[in-house]
């Protein structure tokens, strides 16, 4: 394009005098389903509220708490995910590693690899090695997470 200005001929052709429009952003939509139907709801409920409070024409997130094992969380968290009529960028699935047999967890991680949108599944000994216990606890607490 260039950086001339339009020609006197031009100003009156009416591709020229079309009001810029504003583009639409269109929101992401992001699902959280959870093992545990207490504690995670709550600590992500706490996240959902801020993040679809400051950012509500970005991003909108969903937080169930289904208290399944590993396996059933990834199927319900997959029919969720079908039944949005706006489609989820990314479906994050967390639950307790502790809890279940090393041979579902790897199971769940052959699903979730092999399914087409995003979907992460975290346990909570990930969550220990990467900090983010303390920011869980902060969260819930409403203190420094120490």
């Amino acid at each position: 394009m260039s950086l001339k200005p339009p020609k006197k001929s031009d100003l009156k052709k009416p591709w020229m005098n079309k009001p810029d429009r504003a583009i639409k952003i269109r929101p992401e939509y992001h699902l959280i389903v959870t093992e545990g139907t207490d504690t995670e709801p709550a600590y992500f409920g706490a996240i959902q509220e801020i993040i679809n409070k400051q950012y509500p024409e970005k991003i909108q997130l969903k937080v169930f708490g289904l208290g399944d094992n590993t396996v059933s969380l990834f199927e319900k968290a997959k029919q969720l995910a079908n039944e949005n009529p706006n489609g989820y960028r990314h479906v994050w699935i967390v639950y307790d590693t502790d809890d279940f047999p090393a041979a579902h967890i790897d199971r769940v991680v052959q699903l979730y690899v092999s399914y087409p949108t995003p979907i992460h599944g975290y346990g909570n000994s990930q969550c220990k090695k990467s900090g983010c216990d303390k920011l869980w606890k902060s969260t819930i607490k409403g203190g420094t997470g120490n």
